[in-house]
């Protein structure tokens, strides 16, 4: 069985050796690749092209609403902190049952803000209707 299946491959690959390999396209002209296909050496930094001007905008209208949603949540929860700080200095951080609680308020006046800012966000990327 061997000694059939050794023939049988070489006849086949001689067969295969007539013609070009299909696989291998040839360089055609002065095919050089670009500067900019070629990867950068060890140790180079690439260069990224600098994001759109849209994408800034958007990046610096969430900024802006970020820190209105901050400015909004410390004016409205100033009296609550204040009391938290208090307490805090007098009995310690985790030296009673409220401490949970004001972990929960927290998390609150975190997902109040980041609602805020959401909505903000939302108001000032609406498009004008249009006129007739």
């Amino acid at each position: 069985m061997k000694r059939l299946l050794l023939p049988g491959l070489l006849v086949s690959l001689a067969a295969c050796s007539g013609g070009p390999d299909p696989a291998v396209v040839p360089l055609t002209g002065n095919a050089v690749p670009s500067r900019a296909a070629i990867a950068p050496g060890p140790g180079a930094v690439p260069a990224v092209p600098p994001p759109p001007q849209a994408l800034r905008d958007q990046a610096a209208l969430a900024a802006a609403c970020r820190s209105d949603a901050d400015r909004i949540i410390t004016f409205r929860d100033r009296g609550q902190l204040m009391r938290e700080d208090e307490r805090d200095a007098r009995i310690g951080t985790d030296a009673s049952i409220y401490a949970r609680r004001a972990e929960t308020d927290r998390l609150g006046r975190i997902y109040e803000r980041d609602r805020i800012a959401a909505d903000c966000v939302q108001e000032n990327t609406r498009t004008a209707p249009q006129q007739r």
